[in-house]
């Protein structure tokens, strides 16, 4: 119940900030559709983008509206608040690495974009550090956490070419092909794995440091 309270109001706070910023980003996208509104909530939710921060503001939301509940106390384990940790801040190195640039943004196409590719991951990795570093990661778990994003790479592949549409340039296939297509989802598993490990690695050393 103590850890509850101490979760209760950062928690909140990070689910406001996502939420926030997914609203945002709907307003945009819906206001300047060009699709019917079924297609464009689809492609919407096709954005690993949108999809992660949506699980970090239910994650945030479960933590602190429902901390007892089942959901709530699978949500409190150090291997999902870690894996979430790492698919966000994914996000974030992503977007400033390759994508930052591509699209021209303005009003609430600006806010959006700053929160989602940049406060929320900035927000959780604090969060992580603050309140989730420290306990022990099992590292048999690693392996698994690389099924959400293997999973989305797989329906994005399989779904582009019916829907003629690519949320990101690096996964076109239609302009790339697959080999170079293969090795871009390669190279982004590659780095959240080693983004898993350097977290999981780092929370050992806590836990270890504090035991001593």
């Amino acid at each position: 119940m103590q850890d509850s309270r101490r979760i209760f109001w950062p928690a909140l706070a990070g689910a406001l900030l996502a939420l926030t910023g997914l609203l945002a980003q709907f307003y945009v996208t819906f206001s300047s559709r060009q699709l019917p509104p079924l297609e464009t909530v689809v492609r919407f939710f096709s954005f690993f983008t949108i999809l992660t921060n949506t699980l970090v503001a239910g994650y945030f939301l479960v933590r602190s509206l429902r901390p007892e509940s089942a959901a709530g106390r699978w949500a409190a384990r150090v291997e999902v608040g870690t894996a979430l940790t790492v698919y966000i801040l994914v996000v974030g190195v992503v977007y400033q690495a390759v994508l930052r640039g591509l699209v021209s943004l303005a009003g609430w196409g600006i806010l959006a974009d700053n929160i989602l590719h940049g406060l929320v991951p900035l927000y959780m990795l604090g969060f992580w550090l603050l309140r989730i570093a420290g306990q022990p990661v099992r590292w048999r778990t690693l392996p698994y956490w690389l099924l959400y994003p293997a999973a989305y790479l797989a329906y994005t592949l399989l779904r582009g070419p019916s829907a003629s549409f690519y949320p990101y340039p690096f996964v076109d296939v239609a302009a790339l092909g697959y080999g170079p297509v293969l090795r871009n989802c390669l190279l982004v598993l590659v780095v959240m794995l080693a983004i898993s490990v350097l977290l999981a690695a780092f929370s050992n050393w806590r836990h270890r440091r504090s035991l001593a």
